[in-house]
């Protein structure tokens, strides 16, 4: 009998937005680290990669971690293809049309992320940056 392989990656929610660690500009409510192992340090969870330790979240902070999708990601260069301000800074203008158009009520976040020319996340990301705590 074949023995299952270990999960290549974990998806580990917060409680509340959080600062992603690679983009300043980016608030996120969950992750997916590469992983194949996790432990617990005190009141830390710990995730590793073959014996690297590779993620450390306060258990206070995680809302809950499941096994995450072990699937090809879209390079950068496929990404910005879609998405072409990926990655770029907010100017003051796309801020104040983008809080204007919550405002007015909308939360179709895809069609959102179209006129702004990002991803849906990034759009809910920029709202809570923006002092947005309700989020649709």
């Amino acid at each position: 009998m074949e023995t299952p392989a270990a999960p290549t990656a974990f998806r580990v929610t917060f409680n509340d937005y959080r600062e992603d660690p690679n983009d300043s500009d980016v608030l996120r409510r969950a992750v997916t680290i590469h992983s194949d192992q996790l432990t617990f340090d005190s009141d830390h969870l710990v995730l590793w990669l073959v014996g690297t330790e590779v993620g450390r979240f306060s258990l206070g902070v995680i809302e809950s971690i499941h096994p995450g999708p072990d699937r090809q990601r879209e390079s950068p260069e496929e990404l910005r293809a879609r998405y072409p301000k990926m990655g770029q800074p907010w100017p003051q203008e796309d801020d104040t049309r983008l809080l204007a158009l919550y405002q007015q009520g909308e939360r179709d976040f895809d069609a959102l992320g179209k006129q702004f020319d990002r991803k849906p996340s990034a759009i809910r990301s920029r709202l809570a940056k923006l002092g947005l705590e309700s989020l649709g």
